[in-house]
């Protein structure tokens, strides 16, 4: 069995899954298209990203408009 990731692991993982998913359109629809972090994590985890909402969390705190879902902020669009 291996060792749980560190934080600075899964935060990796979850930058990994954003520089895919902005570099494939059909997976950005289906980012965008999400109406929870639970339906965003499934996603990433069926493409082998697998981290969890703390790193969500993480992640949005780096971003000052949190009138949108955290993934929102991932786009220029």
């Amino acid at each position: 069995m291996s060792a749980p990731l560190s934080d600075s692991q899964k935060d990796q993982i979850l930058n990994d899954f954003i520089q895919l998913a902005q570099n494939d359109s059909q997976l950005k629809e289906e980012i965008k298209s999400s109406r929870n972090q639970d339906e965003l994590i499934a996603i990433a985890e069926q493409r082998g990203y697998h981290f969890d909402s703390l790193t969500l969390l993480r992640k949005w705190s780096e971003h000052t408009d949190f009138s949108q879902p955290t993934w929102m902020g991932w786009f220029s669009d």
